[in-house]
């Protein structure tokens, strides 16, 4: 029992390191920018929904809805304000504009709230825990599992089945055909950067309750959803989803039958011995443009 109860919350930390790289991938998709603001961007729209629960006299999901809609709105904000100027320049100093919003962020959480720690309520407190088998599961972790799934689906029946979703997918092939077939590539742009905002945001407050809320909650979560996606593959949303819980379970069981203090370090290494072998990631394929 004590192996599946390891599997359960492998899946649980794989999900939430998921979402956290499929927030990255929605916008490197579309515009080849990697975010590394986007875990500051999630940890603020966390705090946002703290804010609002101690402010104001609304439920756990109101408040959570709210924070929500700020991190879609946060993640277009950026791509309008930040990154929408600087396109067309090297990409060096795309990258160093989301390092320095990283920075911005963080500090701005901090003066604003605190760097002390929070705590985040928990929507199933209440909950108890779920007995399958004589297996105890804690509530949280299949919460976790199911928002993690229900996100993945919603996300690829957009990107596949809408129209704003095609011409996404359109503008991150190639720039040139979308325009002349009508396609706003700044709009397209805005939708991958607030879906993955939104992606981003739900990761925060799934983990501020698990966790304690704090300005450097998820600095290690966007390490693991980078490592995530790339063993899962950057040019798939279900690679990148399959990447997140393989690392979650992989940590988990390394971190109880080898070595609790040398889990994550065995994990990484694992990481890159499977990328010397695959390079585009397991489940990922050579990405081409047509030109």
């Amino acid at each position: 029992m004590f192996f599946f109860s390891l599997i359960i919350g492998g899946l649980a930390s794989g999900s939430l390191y998921a979402m956290v790289g499929i927030a990255i991938v929605l916008v490197l998709q579309a515009s080849d920018i990697p975010n590394f603001a986007q875990g500051e961007m999630a940890m603020f729209s966390t705090f946002v929904g703290y804010w609002i629960l101690q402010q104001y006299n609304v439920s756990w999901w109101s408040a959570v809805l709210l924070s929500l809609l700020f991190a879609a709105v946060l993640g277009v904000a950026v791509q309008q304000l930040v990154i929408r100027p600087l396109l067309g320049r090297p990409t060096m100093n795309l990258v160093i504009a989301t390092l320095g919003l990283n920075i911005v962020l963080h500090s701005l959480a901090g003066m604003i709230w605190g760097n002390e720690t929070h705590i985040f309520p928990s929507p199933l407190s209440d909950a108890l825990p779920l007995n399958v088998a004589g297996l105890t599961i804690p509530p949280m972790n299949v919460f976790i599992i199911l928002v993690g799934v229900a996100l993945i689906l919603c996300l690829t029946f957009i990107i596949r089945k809408t129209r704003a979703g095609i011409a996404l997918r359109a503008a991150s092939q190639n720039q040139a055909v979308a325009r002349l077939m009508g396609i706003s590539i700044n709009r397209a742009f805005a939708v991958a950067w607030g879906l993955g905002g939104l992606a981003g945001g739900i990761a925060g407050v799934l983990v501020a309750p698990v966790l304690f809320l704090d300005t450097n909650m998820m600095g290690l979560l966007l390490i693991k959803g980078f490592a995530g996606g790339v063993l899962g593959g950057l040019n798939s949303l279900g690679g990148v989803f399959a990447g997140g819980l393989f690392l979650g379970v992989i940590e988990n069981l390394m971190g109880a039958y080898i070595s609790g203090s040398f889990g994550e370090a065995l994990v990484f290494l694992l990481i890159i011995g499977v990328l010397i072998v695959a390079p585009e990631g397991v489940f990922g394929r050579v990405r081409t443009r047509k030109v």
